[in-house]
């Protein structure tokens, strides 16, 4: 537990790329906002049925809604649920919204954004 704890840690610059929804361009989050989870913000996993999902990990999202009942059937970070992510703008699934199962967990709540479902666009005045 403690080494995953250890192993978050608030990474991403100035804010001034920003990551859209691929489906109807709505503002999902800022480059400010990536996580590193377990060391990285960028994650490879197969899914139960065979899927490859390659995405990166945010702190917040104010572009998504989390749908659904937490489980944690399959999780990839141990010891959090997850929920599925979608755009609030036009309800494409953008991935998972993982949150802990325990007070001692940190952080308490992140997002796993699928990269084939955002763009990432360089802005050249960050807007919040």
């Amino acid at each position: 537990m403690f080494s995953f704890i250890a192993g978050i840690e608030k990474i991403g610059g100035n804010g001034a790329k920003a990551y859209q929804c691929a489906s109807c361009g709505g503002l999902i989050t800022h480059s400010d906002q990536l996580l590193a989870v377990e060391g990285k913000n960028r994650h490879f996993h197969v899914n139960p049925a065979g899927v490859e999902c390659d995405f990166h990990t945010f702190l917040s999202c104010p572009g998504a809604i989390a749908a659904g009942e937490a489980t944690e059937d399959h999780t990839w970070f141990p010891g959090y649920g997850w929920r599925m992510a979608f755009c609030k703008t036009c309800g494409q699934h953008l991935g998972w919204h993982y949150e802990a199962l325990s007070t001692i967990r940190h952080p308490r709540r992140f997002w796993g954004i699928l990269v084939p479902n955002v763009r990432a666009v360089y802005e050249t005045t960050p807007t919040k």
